[in-house]
């Protein structure tokens, strides 16, 4: 997995609104992620200050 590459992807996605949706990022993540590599991944939004939004709660 190349998290530069998921975070590039992630900054682009959040950089109007600060968040991102699961599905936005789900789609940018390999299906065979690690536990760790979720974990590293959600380390890395938080330290960007990306929130990760829920997809239905404008629903």
């Amino acid at each position: 997995m190349d998290l530069q590459k998921i975070m590039a992807k992630a900054r682009d996605i959040a950089k109007s609104s600060g968040t991102i949706t699961t599905e936005q990022l789900n789609g940018l993540c390999p299906k065979s992620m690690e536990s760790d590599d979720v974990a590293a991944l959600f380390t890395a939004l938080r330290a960007e200050g990306i929130r990760l939004k829920d997809d239905d709660a404008d629903k």
